[in-house]
């Protein structure tokens, strides 16, 4: 899972929050990256904070360059 943040938030702080908490910093601050099905076909997918499908993506390439494009940073979270 990939946290997509561009309000400051550190790695070590998202790592800590409960669902809701993240739910709270709002979909335009944080979206994840999954992988998943969309359309029968592997995917990998933006959802916002709050587990809201958002959009998908052939490749992980176009989505993290839609992400930076957008100015959001991209930080790993297990």
């Amino acid at each position: 899972m990939i946290c997509i943040d561009a309000g400051g938030c550190t790695t070590a702080a998202m790592r800590q929050m409960t669902a809701e908490q993240l739910l709270h910093l709002g979909t335009r601050q944080v979206v994840y990256l999954k992988s998943g099905i969309h359309d029968g076909e592997l995917a990998f997918m933006l959802h916002g904070a709050d587990g809201a499908s958002l959009v998908a993506f052939d490749t992980i390439e176009e989505a993290v360059q839609t992400a930076v494009e957008n100015g959001l940073r991209l930080a790993a979270i297990h």
